[in-house]
């Protein structure tokens, strides 16, 4: 067996986004849309508008670590979460507060903000294409005097039971995924398995993107599925095999998948469930058809089988050109004549389920 670890870490260095803390850029958007919305909201009360203050948050994959480049023809997603000090009795109507940031960020870019389902967007240009964009998701309190946290869902046009305010955690789920394993070298190994398959799912459904698990969903259910495979010499550094923890936790993740019906050939449908390890607790895939469903399956199947064959690879230079089949053009493959058969590099499993 060929061992290719070096080129999976080349590959997470290339693929890797820094979190919040450590990227200049990101946190200058972050404070230049706080600095906008104080100025904007404290005009409003000095014009008699009864505006809550507010705190903003790190959410999402910058601050879990899990944040990958986008790919060609991509566009980079920033997740900031804003908490109101208020509770969801003063605006019964959450399109109502997300109306109100949005007003206020008007103008702050060139393309117009965007109220969405679950947060309110500001887009961002790059030598005038757009780049990147904010999702600030809206929070406020359940109830007065609570800690616990509801996030604003719905957008223009929503009906009533598309236009409410549901319990949510973001960041306890942050905690939770970071805390998954104490040991750094473990957490290392689990952070780029994420982030490899992450960009796998970029790939595998470049055409059809909107039918794709969420990259949040992944995360959770890495949580719960992963399992670190490392060894830990008496001397030296500890040799990682991300490629057998990629396919160790792809094995627990299809072993969860259960029969759902049929197509209309006749075919089998599948689901798999994976519950939310904090309020709400909800299925983080729920909002998936079967068939979407059945397809990432049958895509996870077809990237098991590939790392299956890059196992039995002798050539560094083959193996790596299998993984770029599933993983794409940023996977680094050795020049010919750098490379020879070698021997690959025997493993130890250590670490936890989840």
């Amino acid at each position: 067996m060929a061992n290719i670890q070096k080129y999976l870490e080349q590959f997470d260095a290339t693929i890797r986004l820094k979190r919040f803390d450590e990227n200049q850029m990101l946190r200058e958007k972050r404070d230049a849309i706080h600095r906008r919305l104080l100025q904007k909201f404290e005009a409003l009360r000095r014009q008699g508008e009864d505006i809550p203050t507010f705190e903003t948050f790190n959410q999402g994959s910058y601050q879990m670590g899990t944040g990958i480049q986008p790919s060609e023809g991509g566009e980079y997603d920033i997740d900031v979460g804003l908490r109101f000090n208020c509770d969801q009795t003063h605006y019964p109507n959450p399109v109502v507060l997300k109306q109100v940031v949005a007003d206020a960020l008007e103008g702050h870019t060139s393309i117009p903000t965007r109220i969405r389902r679950s947060c309110v967007t500001v887009y961002y240009k790059q030598a005038g294409e757009q780049a990147y964009h904010v999702d600030l998701a809206i929070y406020v309190h359940a109830r007065a005097n609570a800690s616990r946290l509801v996030i604003a869902k719905g957008e223009h046009g929503s009906g009533l039971k598309d236009r409410y305010w549901e319990d949510s955690s973001p960041q306890e789920l942050c905690t939770w995924v970071e805390n998954r394993f104490p040991d750094p070298d473990e957490e290392a190994q689990f952070l780029r398995v994420i982030r490899a398959l992450k960009r796998w799912k970029t790939e595998k459904f470049k055409t059809d993107g909107q039918n794709a698990p969420s990259g949040i969903g992944l995360t959770v259910a890495a949580g719960q599925w992963f399992v670190p495979v490392l060894k830990r010499p008496f001397s030296g550094p500890v040799a990682f095999d991300d490629r057998t923890a990629l396919l160790t936790f792809i094995d627990r993740m299809l072993g969860g998948f259960h029969h759902a019906g049929y197509k209309g050939d006749g075919s089998p449908l599948y689901r798999l469930e994976v519950r939310v390890p904090v309020v709400p607790h909800g299925d983080i895939f729920e909002r998936m058809t079967p068939g979407q469903m059945t397809t990432f399956r049958e895509r996870l199947i077809q990237l098991r089988t590939q790392l299956d064959a890059v196992e039995q690879e002798l050539d560094p230079r083959e193996a790596c050109l299998r993984m770029r089949k599933e993983f794409g053009e940023a996977f680094p493959v050795p020049d010919k004549n750098k490379t020879g058969v070698v021997q690959g590099i025997a493993t130890a499993t250590s670490g936890m389920s989840a």
